[in-house]
């Protein structure tokens, strides 16, 4: 389904901090988003750059100590860090639903299927009858969905405990499905049933998905939008297409050239270094130790992201430096 104009996630200037012996470690750093009705964003980046941090933000689920220390965060319209507990619980499953990384420590091992799947209808007040629970359950590719229903997780392989998950988190109907890596457990085999699953409900629902993955092939195949984040920043955002034929950070051209290619001495070029250490005051770019294309400007000063023509960008290259060139250039012909 292509994606409307309504935005059912706005998020802006997000600041996610956790307490810590060391101080405050800043996981989230002014973080702008927004995903569209009938769209699939992908939000894509090393472990530790804040992406689930960010998601749990939207669904006030940040566990202790982290907390959100600024911006705004509208779901449909809501704002979000002004609701009650009472309010967000009512906005859970109902508007948006979150679809996690690890099936097996989400859903309750002392609970059978069919007992987890009628709590999330009956805390929105809705039917819970068998013949809906079986539908649900068929709708998610599920066979013997009868028999599910009475069996515990562990009688489910991995695969088939987060097609449980994707029905529970469907079937309150939400506008919005937030899933944080949801394949990261499971083979490559399961892993291509579940994106399919997802688009399949993109297309046929056209439900919102705002999905976290490490893997750029992964993000390639199945998004429509693709957000890069770093160091608690979004560092570009663009189209699928546009960002892997010309990606314009070189964190997000480091993350290109990670992936595997069948051609014969074509080898893989990794990112030297790790992510930078979010409890340091960062004042310049986070990407600067590991960037090949640094220059001194960009170790002290933070480039603001940067509309080029439709495309997001957070680099000094198309801020002061490419002013700079650019200025150069005019005086050298003026002389």
């Amino acid at each position: 389904m292509a994606a409307g104009n309504n935005e059912v996630l706005s998020i802006q200037g997000l600041e996610v901090s956790y307490q810590t012996d060391r101080g405050p470690v800043r996981a989230v750093r002014g973080v702008d988003l927004s995903v569209r009705e009938g769209e699939i964003l992908g939000l894509v980046g090393e472990s530790g750059c804040g992406k689930s941090a960010t998601l749990l933000a939207v669904m006030g689920l940040l566990p202790f100590p982290g907390k959100v220390v600024g911006g705004n965060v509208r779901v449909n319209g809501l704002d979000v860090l002004k609701l009650s507990k009472k309010e967000l619980r009512s906005l859970r499953g109902s508007t948006v639903a979150m679809v996690f990384q690890d099936p097996m420590s989400t859903l309750n091992p002392a609970h059978k299927i069919g007992a987890q799947m009628r709590e999330a209808l009956r805390v929105h007040g809705l039917p819970c009858t068998q013949d809906l629970l079986v539908r649900l359950l068929q709708e998610v590719g599920i066979p013997s969905p009868e028999a599910v229903l009475g069996y515990y997780p562990h009688q489910l392989s991995g695969g088939m405990q987060q097609r449980v998950m994707i029905a529970i988190a469907l079937s309150c109907r939400p506008k919005l499905i937030l899933a944080d890596e949801p394949t990261t457990a499971l083979d490559v085999t399961i892993e291509a049933q579940i994106l399919d699953l997802l688009r399949q409900i993109n297309r046929e629902r056209g439900t919102a998905i705002a999905l976290v993955t490490h893997n750029l092939a992964v993000a390639s195949q199945f998004c429509h939008r693709i957000a890069v984040m770093y160091a608690g920043q979004i560092v570009e955002e663009g189209s699928v297409e546009e960002v892997l034929a010309n990606p314009l950070h070189p964190y997000t051209q480091g993350l290109i050239g990670c992936i595997p290619r069948f051609q014969k001495g074509v080898p893989l070029t990794p990112i030297p270094g790790q992510v930078a250490d979010l409890s340091e005051n960062l004042e310049g770019c986070a990407f600067y130790p590991r960037c090949a294309k640094r220059e001194p400007v960009c170790e002290k000063t933070l480039q603001d992201l940067l509309d080029t023509g439709g495309r997001l960008v957070r680099c000094q290259r198309y801020g002061y430096l490419e002013y700079a060139e650019t200025a150069a250039a005019q005086d050298w012909g003026n002389e």
